[in-house]
């Protein structure tokens, strides 16, 4: 839209018309980056949003950053200007500020080897400390604090967008569940069962929430049963695979991916258990994962220590 209306105020207009230097129409111009924008939100551009948004999120650690090199450049040339005023690369506060940058970024080991000798070992050991001190230190700690506060910055953000797209990946996992428990010959449904199915289809024909998660009480209520065979076969459908990926389910190792939600190790799931393990599956490892474990943990040994002492 944006375009058309471009072409045709400068084609009705005129480019070195009255009306060419309207806001307006440089506006509409700079709409046409919604489309790069937009773009970014494709799969084949994820890498190139991580990137971006790291980026910015590191933003203030880069700003902090700049500050205190040239406050320490500064301070370093202030002493340099005092102890090296007659040498032409520290004449002014502002020269010794450009030769010290170009020292820490490039090196100067002609000019250091100049003053040496003309002002003797010690201006080299303060030369030297000073070096490492920013190159080393400095940097090093710059690089340190960046890259700490991008992964922090995207594991909260991660965490925000999991929390946000919970209840999208709840109607997408139920409705893809149902589909191959139907579909699947294996799990027994009962005919009156998929009438039942088909009904609640015609009851919410807009309301797809309201139907999938219907038609998933439904099945659950039958109490089938889903065997590990089942969900190797389930493996390799491509819609399932899709669904999982887009919920940021690592499914890499399908074999073992029934087994981390046999908790009991009965040999079979049901429909909610599955569910449900597949949405604790989402994401990366957090610290109320580890903790959760520790605690139930803590309390299934309680709970055999008691026992131990009933049974003595």
């Amino acid at each position: 839209v944006s375009s058309l209306v471009d072409f045709l105020m400068t084609n009705l207009l005129g480019e070195d018309g009255a009306l060419t230097n309207v806001i307006l129409l440089r506006l509409l111009r700079l709409l046409r980056l919604a489309r790069l924008v937009k773009a970014l939100r494709l799969s084949i551009f994820r890498t190139l949003h991580v990137i971006l948004q790291g980026f910015v999120s590191g933003g203030p650690v880069l700003l902090w950053a700049v500050v205190v090199l040239i406050g320490l450049i500064y301070i370093f040339a202030l002493v340099l200007n005092q102890l090296l005023k007659d040498e032409p690369e520290f004449g002014t506060v502002l020269d010794s500020m450009s030769t010290l940058f170009g020292c820490v970024t490039e090196g100067c080991m002609r000019i250091s080897e100049r003053i040496r000798q003309k002002h003797g070992v010690i201006i080299l050991i303060g030369h030297v400390l000073g070096y490492i001190m920013i190159s080393v230190g400095v940097f090093n700690l710059i690089m340190a604090l960046f890259i700490d506060n991008v992964v922090t910055t995207q594991a909260e953000r991660k965490q925000r967008e999991l929390s946000d797209s919970s209840e999208a990946v709840e109607l997408a996992l139920k409705e893809v569940l149902v589909d191959l428990v139907v579909q699947s010959k294996a799990s027994g449904v009962p005919s009156e069962v998929e009438e039942e199915l088909r009904s609640l289809e015609r009851i919410f024909p807009k309301n797809n929430a309201a139907r999938v998660r219907a038609q998933f009480d439904c099945l659950s209520g039958v109490g089938i049963s889903i065997r590990q065979d089942q969900m190797i076969v389930w493996a390799e459908n491509e819609r399932f695979l899709d669904v999982l990926e887009s919920s940021d389910i690592d499914a890499n190792n399908k074999a073992a991916l029934f087994d981390a939600l046999d908790a009991d190790l009965g040999g079979s799931l049901t429909l909610p258990e599955m569910y449900s393990g597949l949405m604790k599956l989402r994401g990366p490892v957090t610290k109320a994962d580890i903790i959760a474990t520790r605690l139930k943990v803590r309390h299934m040994v309680a709970r055999m220590a008691e026992h131990g002492e009933d049974s003595t």
